[in-house]
């Protein structure tokens, strides 16, 4: 277990990827799916100081030793700790917005309002996209003969540019937490220890169920294995080998040998939600994956995405997995011909309502968000239709706040207006999922706001007064990174360098649970 330990010390401290570095075509899974586990340079940074999750991070592999109880203990017992991951967006829609609403209340005062000129500002015309389009690397028949490594070269991968370093722990001083922050900071913790050591089982969790619990901790979420009795493993792997969640697998191969995922009841929900899940749990693009017994790798995954993207459908979802795994100036053409790129995604995403969208929009939300961000940590220029998308969602930032309720919650009704259900798991999946957002798109100013403050606390407090609840999984999954994403934003920054942190914990307790 030192190897794990050393590991799982960074949760909630310093974000990482999931690393694949041997190719193997015999893989078996319960065997050496642990050797694709591996750290960062940032797992190795004790004291992150960037505001906003990390979604780019250079991973660097590590070769752990695999236990020779791989047979009788499951070998996803190695934690990574995650890469942080963010955004924020905006444009009219076809629907009461933000400013359309200010109009009917012009004597109230908004939180954290961004001012803004009556008239419309002179848009900035839309990047020029590149005419030569390069069509999708075509795979060799032989599946055998192609290595991961391979697979993953035919992928354009995102590029950096140079950008000044965030300054370090000690090039800064901060203000002391007080003594309302520490007592939140207490409050988070605790809720979050709780749910971590009540993972869900494979025997009653469906695919869908198990995803969103791969969002919750990302790259650290575990599963029972066959039952609440079961060893804890990794989700992450657990997935990617398409194993059985509640008698159902969510991943096959078609006739053509092609990497296929199911959508439908307790199996994918949206098409391209398997991928952002791994995206938003920054999963490495090389991570093994095996179904039918066939070798992929996420690239596969990947490339599967690009081809089915089509104009006047939902792309949320490959919106979220393909700005986070590509260079954001990739092109490339579907199964029917049609040139693709990013911005043509968060044009379309744009287009759609946010009203009526999946969980009242705020997954739509998060993936504009998320793709403004992405491309402002890659120190690229905010322009054209990412600049759409900055201003898009930070209209809806304010109004978020605008419907917030006295207690903390966010509105029960979504976006259609003011909602306070009394239900506290209609006010755990809305509060959950509104907030999760709004901790993507929040600046510095915006994650100390009083209103963002009020809202983690309200969510902290009924996860904490209900925590033996059995809650709706997907609800649940949001809510946890809300918090996840609050702890690592605002608190990780005062924690000493050298004291155990929270995840040094949750490791004592799961090991002593195993040996029960």
């Amino acid at each position: 277990m030192g190897a794990v330990g050393e590991a799982s010390d960074h949760l909630f401290r310093s974000p990482s990827t999931l690393d694949a570095h041997v190719p193997q075509h015999n893989l078996e899974w319960q065997a050496t799916v642990i050797d694709f586990l591996g750290s960062s340079d940032l797992a190795n940074d004790k004291n992150p100081r960037d505001t906003i999750p990390e979604l780019q991070s250079q991973s660097k592999t590590s070769n752990p030793k695999t236990s020779d109880q791989a047979s009788r203990v499951s070998p996803f017992r190695k934690w990574v700790a995650p890469k942080k991951s963010t955004a924020i967006s905006e444009q009219p829609v076809a629907e009461p917005t933000p400013q359309a609403d200010e109009s009917r209340k012009p004597t109230e005062k908004v939180a954290l309002r961004i001012r803004s000129s009556r008239r419309l500002p002179q848009r900035t015309p839309p990047q020029t996209r590149k005419k030569d389009s390069q069509p999708l690397p075509a795979k060799t028949q032989n599946k055998k003969q192609e290595s991961p490594s391979e697979v993953a070269a035919t992928i354009p991968s995102p590029t950096k540019k140079k950008v000044e370093p965030a300054p370090s722990p000690d090039d800064v001083d901060l203000e002391p937490l007080t003594n309302n922050q520490k007592n939140l900071r207490k409050k988070v913790r605790r809720v979050l220890t709780h749910y971590y050591n009540r993972p869900f089982n494979t025997r009653d969790r469906s695919p869908w169920e198990v995803m969103h619990g791969i969002l919750a901790y990302e790259v650290h979420s575990k599963v029972l294995q066959g039952g609440p009795q079961g060893d804890p493993i990794t989700a992450v792997g657990w997935l990617c080998f398409n194993q059985s969640c509640k008698r159902r697998s969510l991943m096959y191969v078609n006739d053509e040998g092609k990497l296929r995922v199911r959508v439908g009841p307790a199996l994918q929900g949206h098409r391209g939600q398997l991928l952002a899940m791994l995206a938003q749990a920054s999963v490495n693009r090389d991570y093994p994956m095996r179904v039918d017994e066939q070798d992929y790798v996420i690239a596969d995954l990947i490339r599967m995405e690009m081809e089915t993207c089509y104009p006047r459908t939902e792309l949320t979802f490959k919106l979220i997995g393909l700005m986070h795994y590509l260079n954001s100036d990739t092109t490339w053409v579907n199964d029917q011909g049609m040139q693709w790129d990013i911005p043509r995604l968060i044009s379309e995403e744009i287009r759609q309502p946010i009203r009526g969208a999946a969980c009242g929009g705020t997954h739509r939300l998060s993936g504009l968000t998320l793709a403004y961000k992405t491309r402002e940590k890659r120190g690229e220029p905010i322009d054209g239709e990412y600049l759409k998308a900055k201003k898009f969602v930070s209209r809806y930032q304010q109004y978020a706040y605008r419907l917030q309720n006295g207690d903390g919650s966010l509105s029960t009704e979504w976006f259609r207006g003011p909602g306070n259900e009394e239900s506290i798991d209609r006010k755990l999946k809305t509060t959950g999922h509104i907030l999760e957002w709004l901790l993507y798109a929040a600046n510095e100013k915006q994650l100390h706001h009083w209103r963002t403050v009020k809202a983690v606390n309200y969510l902290a407090n009924i996860m904490h007064n209900n925590r033996y609840k059995n809650w709706e999984s997907g609800p649940l999954g949001h809510a946890i990174h809300a918090l996840l994403l609050y702890n690592r934003l605002v608190f990780e920054p005062h924690d000493p360098p050298n004291t155990p942190t929270l995840a040094a914990k949750l490791r004592r307790s799961s090991e002593a649970s195993m040996r029960r």
